[in-house]
């Protein structure tokens, strides 16, 4: 087959003059066909690839004046403006009776309620344990598939009825250049530093979805591209001549092949149990995709394009978590001008790579702080690990009988976080499944310290915890005693949940310590029902945030029916893992 060389010249676009027909072979209403919008093969980048570019661009662009109107909101929420009820009086933290003579849900409270229903909603299938995205991430999803397959197969023909038309059937033609529109959001969907996510308000890795989806969408049309062109061969008896001769159908093959294992290997039954040996394979297996698929699309009109844009948005991503990583942690700058660098908010979460763990060097980790950025001169980030496998494991196993132990850190970040101020609600609750608290902890204490000040509108704040037991609890309950202790005992409270421990008695007078699992739908209806406007912040198992899920969810219907005195159920979930 010979070595795989681009066409020469290389140009940058291919011509648009077109050539290699056989007028004298086709009737009038067939010349007239091969020359028609979305049936001319010299236009089906325009046709195809800019339709297929446009729509995502304009969801990402209504997504993101929806994000912008949200933030306008909350922002004038916090400073008073967007708020025409009466003011809320602290009482119990069930709903009283005076309240019933509060205003309802008014249209625009009622719309976002219905909208934010369908971020609440998921579902599980009890068959496989799969906790399901979202609704709201569903209903994208859908959109997404509909408006490809509606591209690909809604116009005919799918073949040329004469073969003198061309040897590409526009089938095969117009798939390949939605596969390729494709690209640059897939990976767009994947980056830690997401553009998307900046425009959109979503952290990465709740994009993480949509780059999956948009990869097994990519590989239906690379597949509906490449087998219309082995059928057409095959019909006309040129398949073993095609083969040896073209280029094109041994560059395919080599994207299709690493493309299917990129899509085979990343579902989650195989991803999540070697995720570290799963990474390194899926980039090496990316790097060969794309190389290939380069070659393969030979700059036919505006197909480098794509790779461009690709390699614009993933560089500036990787650049700027490169410039970041040097600029808060250093190579050489003292300990204490590293710290004075890296701020985050709470709430938000690092990649640490550990340079002292041997090979266990050569991965980052995602983890939550826990602690709180002062705003002084000295801040210590704190992160809480469980240990599972990998690096989390030989840590434990290094530190083990130690009193201390010091290595050199690479921290990129930080990411993640609220958006939302939760200071602006009258009332917060802070739901946290074991580990969970290393996200929820930090928002209890920052929040604790705005209502001491008086900078904040929250009157009261609710912090849950579940864990097995004390000693789970252990390494939290300082922190916890102390910023309930800033406030006065009608604005706090703190609910400790211990489901493996027969002792429950607790040193704390100001912490119920409670026995066995919350009802976690009887808490956010209690939420619901105790002020006009609430956040829920909520983080833990998968379990745990169904059950939360579906409760919040549940109240949305009710502020979109326009029952009750609730008017703003903000809510805002935080996962183990992606």
């Amino acid at each position: 087959m010979g070595l795989i060389w681009l066409k020469h010249p290389v140009l940058w676009h291919s011509s648009r003059v077109p050539s290699g027909y056989d007028y004298s072979a086709m009737t009038d209403e067939q010349k007239q066909l091969i020359v028609t919008r979305w049936h001319d093969w010299y236009t089906a980048d325009w046709d195809y690839g800019q339709t297929t570019l446009a729509f995502f661009c304009a969801v990402i662009l209504a997504s993101a004046i929806l994000n912008t109107a949200s933030r306008l909101c909350a922002r004038s929420r916090m400073y008073g403006f967007c708020s025409l009820d009466r003011p809320y009086i602290p009482s119990n933290i069930h709903l009283p009776s005076s309240n019933q003579g509060k205003s309802i849900p008014g249209p625009a409270d009622k719309f976002t309620a219905a909208f934010r229903y369908t971020a609440a909603r998921q579902f599980h299938l009890h068959a496989t344990r799969w906790y399901t995205p979202p609704l709201a991430a569903i209903l994208g999803v859908s959109g997404m598939f509909i408006f490809i397959m509606a591209l690909m197969l809604a116009i005919r023909p799918f073949y040329w009825p004469n073969e003198a038309m061309g040897h590409s059937p526009p089938i095969a033609t117009r798939s390949g250049w939605i596969s390729i529109a494709i690209m640059p959001f897939m990976i767009a969907f994947a980056t830690k530093v997401n553009f998307v996510g900046i425009l959109t308000g979503t952290s990465h890795e709740k994009l993480q979805v949509f780059h999956r989806w948009s990869a097994v969408f990519m590989y239906i049309t690379s597949l509906v591209h490449t087998f219309p062109f082995i059928i057409n061969d095959i019909m006309m008896g040129e398949m073993e001549v095609q083969y040896k001769t073209s280029p094109w159908y041994w560059t395919g093959v080599a994207a299709l092949v690493p493309q299917t294992y990129l899509i085979a290997l990343s579902w989650g039954i195989f991803r999540n149990p070697y995720y570290e040996i799963f990474k390194k394979l899926h980039f090496i297996a990316s790097g060969i995709f794309m190389a290939a698929l380069f070659i393969h699309v030979n700059f036919r009109l505006t197909s480098w394009d794509y790779f461009w844009a690709t390699l614009v948005i993933y560089g500036l991503a990787w650049l700027s978590r490169v410039a970041r990583t040097i600029y808060t942690t250093g190579f050489r700058a003292p300990r204490d001008r590293r710290v004075r660098r890296f701020k985050w908010a709470p709430g938000q979460h690092v990649f640490v790579r550990v340079l002292g763990l041997g090979v266990h060097a050569l991965t980052s980790h995602p983890f939550t702080v826990s602690s709180v950025h002062t705003g002084g001169a000295e801040n210590t980030a704190e992160l809480v690990m469980r240990v599972h496998r990998g690096l989390t494991s030989a840590l434990a196993q290094r530190v083990s009988g130690k009193v201390a132990w010091t290595s050199r850190v690479v921290v990129d970040g930080p990411y993640g976080g609220l958006h939302v101020p939760l200071k602006a609600y009258e009332r917060v609750y802070l739901l946290a499944g074991g580990s969970g608290a290393t996200f929820t902890l930090p928002l209890f204490a920052d929040l604790a310290a705005s209502m001491k000040a008086n900078g904040a509108a929250c009157q009261r704040v609710e912090f849950v915890v579940v864990v097995p037991d004390s000693d789970n609890y252990a390494w939290m309950e300082p922190t916890v005693t102390a910023a309930a202790a800033e406030l006065p005992e009608t604005a706090v409270g703190v609910r400790v949940h211990f489901t493996r421990v027969e002792d429950i008695k607790g040193s704390d007078p100001s912490v119920d310590v409670l026995r066995g699992r919350p009802v976690l739908g009887d808490i956010v209806r209690e939420a619901h029902a105790s002020a006009s406007k609430v956040a829920i912040v909520a983080c833990g198992p998968e379990g745990f945030l169904y059950d939360v899920r579906n409760a919040v969810a549940d109240s949305q219907l009710v502020i979109a029916d326009g029952f009750g005195s609730c008017k703003d159920l903000f809510f805002h979930t935080e996962t183990y893992s992606w």
